[in-house]
């Protein structure tokens, strides 16, 4: 069985695909913070090169659009830099590196939703530095990569969705009777056990090349809480307000609404359908 480095094994995704591995009995190398560290980049290489991979998922990566607004030699050093080490220690091993990029790749150009064709364009520094990161993949690593950018991220289930799904569960269950949310900005929502899903299955085929993975349709988080209500029977109110009402240090775009123009080619099984279908498949986890 080949032996797979995992980054980021901690977090939403991580969670998902190491536990499914491990269960698979693949031998996984889930990457110890003592040392593995995305700020002290210029370590990562040896560390991943000894372990001498022939598989590494690179999950990890500095994902508070804020914070890299406010420090972006933060988010440049852990998005790029740090992913640039690992590109160099996946040529090194001629290990097969799958990076997850981010729908905030786009943004700039103004449009309702973005396909793998759309030249990206970001509008903040987070989104700056996964397409940095994407860069440093394709250079070093030309024909032995996957990148898969993902929308805003749904999963982890009851206890541990701290997320907006999460949360707004939490208020209607805790007897809210108004709910807010965003509507005057758009995006995707991606399940992270169907990216997990999927993951595995380009992992054993070795898939290569840039995809867009997200359920299908572009909508705002008030489009999301509506739908969480709806299914949970919330006889409350949910307003629409305005992104205005919460000032935040890094600039949104109206939309990074991502769609695939290649993933519905591809022969898995293991792909996002429609956004209602999915996100409702989601919220069933927390009414056993």
């Amino acid at each position: 069985m080949e032996k797979i480095f995992l980054t980021g094994g901690t977090g939403m995704l991580g969670t998902y695909v190491a536990t499914t591995l491990n269960d698979r009995g693949y031998e996984v190398i889930v990457a110890e913070r003592r040392h593995f560290n995305l700020a002290n980049y210029k370590a990562i290489y040896a560390y991943v090169k000894e372990a001498a991979p022939e598989v590494i998922l690179h999950f990890a990566a500095e994902t508070d659009v804020d914070l890299c607004e406010r420090e972006p030699a933060r988010a440049g050093i852990c998005n790029h830099l740090a992913t640039e080490q690992i590109a160099r220690a996946a040529q090194a091993c001629g290990a097969w590196l799958l990076y997850i990029s981010s729908s905030n790749v786009f943004g700039a150009e103004g449009k309702i939703n973005y396909n793998e064709l759309d030249i990206p364009l970001p509008t903040n520094y987070y989104g700056r530095s996964k397409l940095n990161g994407e860069e440093a993949v394709r250079a070093l690593c030309p024909d032995n990569h996957l990148i898969l950018r993902a929308g805003w991220m749904i999963g982890g289930g009851p206890g541990k969705d701290h997320k907006f799904v999460g949360k707004i569960i939490q208020q209607i269950k805790a007897g809210a009777t108004e709910l807010k949310a965003v509507s005057d900005r758009l995006g995707s929502i991606t399940h992270a056990g169907q990216l997990s899903d999927f993951i595995i299955t380009a992992m054993a085929n070795r898939q290569t090349g840039t995809f867009h993975f997200a359920s299908h349709g572009t909508i705002s988080r008030f489009d999301i809480a509506r739908a969480i209500g709806e299914i949970l029977k919330f006889q409350g109110s949910i307003v629409p307000v305005e992104s205005s009402r919460f000032p935040l240090s890094a600039p949104r775009p109206f939309s990074e609404g991502i769609q695939s123009i290649y993933l519905p080619s591809l022969s898995a099984t293991c792909k996002p359908g429609y956004w209602q279908e999915d996100l409702a498949r989601y919220v069933a986890t927390f009414q056993g």
